[in-house]
């Protein structure tokens, strides 16, 4: 599968002025390491999830392929062009459209639904491909009635708020959606209702999704391939059914574990993570995950895992990987 958006070996510091982080990292600036040595790949009409916990640095990856923060090091690439200047990146937003995790809050209160709709073309200097109608046939390709576009989002419920992110999501006919949580806050039959429309969306425009969601659920059943983020660093990555079906990286393995089950006496107690993800001011030595790992071993404290190749399709960051997996 052909790459269209490359993100290669990327870091992301972000140095904050004197603030209540200055009186924990006296005489400097507080820099912090968002994002370390991170690289992925999102292929033509593939559908990618990237899951991990809260602070993990998957939201900060999406706006950082949108040219939203600027990366330290590494490099970005759209159709094998790469991504630098702010030219590139305006570009990029032409072909990339990002649904926030808050479908409401993302719309402004003071605007009628179909003046939020045809926003994207007066930014872009784009015609109206439907004229006075756009607004309405933006509506119905996404399963609303044409007479919502004359609502207040305050009107809107959750769902109706969510495809209407995703109406708007669609303006430009993108490439690549980055949807960061698309099922967050709704019910479990509006998320099955939001998930058949993109799958529907990706098979009819042959669109290409990034999905950052905390539901893994959503991940084994709609995704191709999976990447796991802890604390800014990719710590396994491949197909999905692959993933689930062996994860390789402890870390994997007690997210997977801690998934809701219908029978509580199948999780695995054994593989619970502990403790609280450690902050990116005090990052652990060695393999960073090891202070919470069931499996650590002395090394993992103080020697740094690489990546590691199981199969060309398969990475993990673990000294112990195909060790452990059992």
């Amino acid at each position: 599968m052909s790459a269209l958006y490359d993100v290669n070996n990327v870091s992301l510091d972000l140095v904050g002025p004197a603030s209540g982080l200055q009186r924990l990292l006296p005489g400097s600036a507080p820099r912090m390491t968002i994002l370390s040595s991170l690289s992925l790949s999102i292929g033509h009409g593939e559908m990618l999830g990237l899951v991990g916990e809260s602070g993990s640095g998957k939201s900060t990856l999406a706006r950082a392929m949108m040219g939203l923060v600027d990366i330290t090091d590494g490099s970005l690439s759209f159709e094998g062009r790469p991504v630098k200047s702010r030219t590139d990146f305006m570009k990029v937003r032409q072909q990339t459209a990002l649904m926030f995790q808050d479908a409401v809050a993302s719309l402004s209160p003071r605007r009628k639904v179909a003046a939020q709709l045809i926003e994207p073309f007066e930014i872009n200097g784009v015609p109206r491909p439907d004229g006075d109608r756009t607004a309405e046939i933006m509506l119905e390709r996404v399963g609303l009635a044409p007479s919502i576009a004359q609502r207040y989002p305050h009107e809107l419920s959750g769902g109706q708020a969510r495809r209407v992110s995703v109406a708007r999501a669609l303006a430009l006919k993108p490439k690549l959606v980055i949807a960061d949580e698309p099922t967050a806050g709704l019910d479990v039959s509006v998320q099955a209702e939001i998930l058949n429309l993109m799958t529907g969306l990706r098979r009819d425009m042959g669109l290409s999704f990034l999905i950052i969601t905390h539901n893994l659920a959503v991940v084994r059943h709609v995704t191709d391939r999976v990447a796991v983020l802890y604390l800014g660093r990719m710590a396994e990555w491949g197909p999905t059914r692959e993933v689930f079906a062996m994860p390789y990286h402890p870390y994997t393995r007690s997210l997977i574990a801690a998934e809701p089950q219908a029978d509580p006496r199948k999780r695995r107690a054994d593989l619970a993570l502990k403790g609280e993800i450690p902050s990116v001011l005090a990052r652990p030595s060695g393999c960073e995950f090891h202070a919470r790992c069931p499996l650590a071993r002395p090394r993992c404290a103080v020697e740094e895992p690489q990546p590691n190749m199981i199969t060309p399709d398969r990475m993990v960051r673990c000294h112990f990987a195909e060790e452990t997996r059992t």
